[in-house]
């Protein structure tokens, strides 16, 4: 049973602190109803905050409605067929929670992100359900393009008329930052047919989904890919047969080298996007309209160069403003779909808010103790619990290793070099670009913890990674090596399955971590220990 463990005056003080929002902590352990994650209330943020924060909440809200009202009946169906996209009716949960703690510039920051996300996210799920053989053709049905996941989308811009959709992002990945309990389902259902249960829960789950015949049937041609590692190409039967219709459906392996740092797989890197450009061309009778796909570089260039002004004021300032949870998802789901119209409007928006934060220099996160960098492939279904370590702990996430992804600049001029550097974006994926290819890759953490004047490393450690887990002794040498620079904190899970990792366990680890070795008091003690199992 809930009931209120602080009271407002020892939360507030004073009636003008209560009408600002103005706490010493923002106390967001107490809101929690037990065993859960669930809000008993709205976060108070002050009058402005909140009625800032509800009007977003409301227009989310609208977002979802719409998508429903674009066609009930077809809508109605796909939520009949498809346990996945339930996931999406928790997207209000998610936001609150990406959002905890939240005042002031990082509020809006972080909302003009987090509608860019919701607004392509709703548009996407709308070009998939109109274009579903399963719910009836339609004249978008065989104008639907459908690419693997951590395969950008930027050639699908030199086809106009033709609509890209990343399939296993949206039926896959994103159901445990939604609802985190459903992607255990569909890992049990990949279980089930004879896979190891103790291998990466993100093959498994997209196998499951396959297992379940559960993706959309859409479009005429199927492109998949070897990244992000070994462990994800297991999956490749099992997408092939259900997404192909037991290869009914022309597909094209987009290989991407995994060297991609060596001059030689470079060119191995743009053969590979030539052929899958012909393959394009001619399975879909058009030719390559070479204007619209730079004009889409161009783009996604421009938003690039904005990412760098933000990074810049991360680096060397205190000013940067948008919470680690959001600017983390912001910049991996940017790399997947590239500058369109909304990640250019939220990146015109994000700029003004940083560019004001630096002129009246603004610190949006006043209880920060400590610049962390969080390195390895983090949990989906408990991805805001970097969010958490700012807000119990003050340890503000100034960058992740996944943000760094697909940030070069593209030369549109010279069309070699143009395809070279766009070969370099196809191999830096997310869950890729630093931890394959080489042990130099994993390293550059040391550089990017100091380039961004960290003093803590966040090694996210799932315990179902491989590759990862063979490395963990050289990793562990190299920490002892820069122990007086880094504190660096495990932070175990198991990416997709919440089962086998709880969240509370990486809390747990972060917990010990800071009370026995730095002799730390929390910010927030009501979120030193709670239980969450049966929350979204």
């Amino acid at each position: 049973m809930w009931k209120r463990k602080i009271g407002l005056k020892e939360q507030y003080g004073t009636w003008e602190h209560f009408l600002k929002g103005d706490e010493p902590c923002h106390y967001l352990g107490q809101r929690l109803l037990e065993g859960t994650n669930f809000y008993a209330r709205r976060e108070w943020r002050g009058v402005r905050d909140t009625g800032y924060a509800f009007v977003h909440w409301m227009k989310l809200w609208v977002s979802m409605a719409g998508l429903v009202l674009r066609n009930p009946i077809r809508v109605a169906r796909a939520f009949w067929k498809y346990r996945w996209l339930s996931a999406y009716l928790g997207t209000p949960m998610m936001v609150d929670r990406w959002l905890e703690g939240d005042r002031g510039t990082v509020l809006r920051a972080d909302t003009a992100a987090i509608e860019g996300m919701i607004a392509e996210t709703v548009d996407s799920l709308w070009k998939m359900i109109r274009a579903d053989r399963r719910l009836g053709e339609t004249k978008w049905t065989e104008k639907t393009i459908t690419f693997d996941y951590t395969l950008p989308k930027h050639i699908l811009y030199g086809f106009p008329g033709y609509e890209g959709i990343n399939m296993p992002q949206y039926c896959a990945f994103m159901m445990p930052l939604l609802r985190k309990h459903l992607g255990c389902y569909y890992i049990d259902q990949a279980i089930s047919c004879g896979i190891p249960g103790d291998m990466c829960t993100l093959p498994m789950l997209e196998t499951g989904v396959a297992v379940d015949n559960e993706y959309p049937d859409v479009g005429t041609i199927w492109l998949t890919t070897n990244t992000p590692c070994d462990a994800n190409m297991m999956d490749n039967n099992a997408m092939w047969r259900a997404i192909s219709n037991e290869g009914k459906k022309a597909v094209f392996p987009l290989t991407i080298p995994m060297m991609y740092d060596d001059p030689t797989t470079r060119e191995l890197g743009v053969h590979e996007i030539q052929e899958g450009i012909a393959f394009m061309e001619e399975h879909l009778g058009q030719k390559f309209n070479w204007d619209t796909f730079i004009q889409h570089l161009e783009n996604t260039n421009t938003f690039n160069k904005g990412s760098h002004e933000r990074w810049d004021i991360y680096a060397n300032t205190d000013f940067g403003t948008m919470n680690p949870v959001v600017q983390g998802m912001f910049r991996i789901y940017f790399y997947q779909h590239g500058g369109n119209k909304y990640f250019l409007k939220a990146n015109r928006k994000l700029l003004k808010i940083f560019e004001k934060c630096v002129r009246k220099e603004i610190r949006p996160f006043p209880h920060a103790r400590h610049r962390a960098l969080a390195w390895s492939c983090g949990s989906t279904y408990n991805a805001n619990v970097i969010l958490w370590l700012y807000n119990c702990w003050g340890i503000i996430t100034v960058i992740n290793m996944d943000s760094l992804t697909g940030h070069n600049l593209v030369d549109t001029e010279d069309r070699d070099l143009m395809l070279g550097d766009l070969a370099d974006w196809y191999a830096r994926t997310p869950m890729r670009t630093h931890t394959v290819g080489g042990n130099r890759h994993l390293m550059q953490m040391w550089e990017t913890a100091e380039k961004f004047n960290c003093d803590v490393i966040i090694m996210y450690d799932d315990i179902g990674c491989k590759g990862m887990a063979g490395a963990q002794g050289l990793l562990e040498e190299e920490i002892r090596k820069h122990r007086d620079k880094f504190h660096v904190i495990w932070l175990p899970h198991s990416l997709m399955d919440c089962r086998i990792v709880p969240s509370s366990e990486g809390r747990k680890a972060v917990n010990q971590y800071m009370q026995n070795v730095l002799h730390e008091e929390p910010i927030d003690p009501t979120l030193v220990d709670f239980d969450d199992e049966m929350g979204w």
